[in-house]
């Protein structure tokens, strides 16, 4: 049995910005466990804005806990060794993510089951995922036809950036496609004057949620933003940056969940009980990480996800270069999880791979 790392460096399409900053390339580390009968990976991959650690800290934290780490992999009930080196090492939510996905991987072997099945009997491997529409640009009503005829049912915009212009678009959205499903992100853009005017009219074009729309979120604001308009709200970024979160939920509609980011699986599933407890839906989304976490990403969509709704997974084309490719896992808006193992990675792929270990 082997434990192996790379990092890896996947270019943009387009220069990414996030946070203020910009960003050529999405990096990340793939692990690689290895045994007589199996090849298994998973992903840790902070995202740069939304994480707490740094893709510099979670190198440093993987070669200095190599051996640890293989231990708890060799160990006889993995899933639990785990779970106790995570507290007792401070490990970030990252780093457990990607080595939760080996753990399980393992016992479901074990267990001869695949891991969709073995982490959630009854879910379904078909998942419903939304398509991302930027209205910045030319191109914004025949990128939304090419999708629609492509079959996805939902789009996702974000807005905040003019805010006039794009409420323009997504009149003339609604108006081509009245039965199109439509959500928007403001990432945090607006103060509280401003998100209830924004949020009115809004509300007029029949949008699934607004997510984050306020720039100060605290429970008395939120409040008064769900007081004054019926558009459904949404929280993202907020689960991480405030530990008063929980307490916004009596106000939100729905959940954003980015797994890498939430950490452990087991954390991710403790998440989805507080949104139950006021009966937000939830929606899984990627963190921007390569074809191999989007896999993972995509199995807590299956199983943690509220059913019927579009998950945000199709985030590959984004990137000019994949590990898995996102066309052979998307076709009519929806994505197939039923096959059992991922395909084996070429990590002789110089411009892809360093091998830390």
């Amino acid at each position: 049995m082997k434990l192996s790392c790379y990092s890896y460096k996947l270019p943009f399409s387009k220069p990414l910005q996030t946070s203020g900053q910009t960003f050529q390339h999405r990096k990340g580390f793939i692990l690689s466990y290895t045994t007589e009968k199996y090849q298994l990976y998973g992903e840790t991959a902070p995202l740069p804005g939304f994480s707490t650690e740094t893709h510099k800290s979670v190198q440093k934290l993987l070669i200095s806990h190599q051996e640890r780490i293989s231990k708890k992999l060799d160990n006889s009930n993995p899933i639990s060794k785990l779970q106790e080196f995570y507290q007792d090492a401070d490990i970030p939510p990252s780093v457990q993510f990607g080595l939760d996905a080996l753990a399980y991987q393992i016992e479901a072997h074990k267990n001869n089951q695949s891991l969709l099945s073995y982490l959630f009997a009854d879910a379904s491997p078909k998942i419903k995922v939304n398509a991302l529409i930027s209205l910045q640009g030319d191109e914004v009503l025949n990128d939304v036809a090419r999708k629609v005829v492509s079959g996805f049912n939902t789009i996702k915009c974000k807005v905040g950036l003019h805010f006039d212009n794009e409420l323009a678009l997504l009149h003339k959205i609604r108006n081509r496609y009245p039965d199109l499903t439509i959500r928007v992100d403001a990432n945090q853009a607006w103060d509280l004057d401003k998100a209830l005017d924004h949020c009115i009219e809004l509300n007029k074009l029949d949008i699934e949620y607004c997510e984050e729309p306020l720039n100060k979120i605290t429970p008395a604001n939120l409040e008064q933003l769900s007081q004054n308009t019926s558009l459904p709200i949404a929280l993202d970024e907020s689960i991480t940056q405030h530990s008063y979160w929980p307490n916004l939920l009596p106000f939100t509609k729905y959940l954003i969940i980015k797994p890498m980011v939430i950490g452990s699986f087991q954390k991710n599933i403790e998440t989805k009980r507080l949104a139950n407890t006021h009966n937000n839906k939830v929606v899984i989304t990627t963190s921007l990480e390569s074809g191999v976490g989007r896999y993972f990403t995509g199995l807590m969509a299956a199983g943690l996800g509220s059913p019927n709704t579009a998950h945000g997974l199709s985030t590959g084309f984004l990137l000019d270069q994949d590990i898995f490719p996102e066309k052979n896992v998307i076709s009519d808006g929806s994505i197939d999880l039923s096959s059992r193992d991922l395909p084996m990675i070429n990590f002789d792929q110089q411009q892809l791979f360093t091998k830390l270990f």
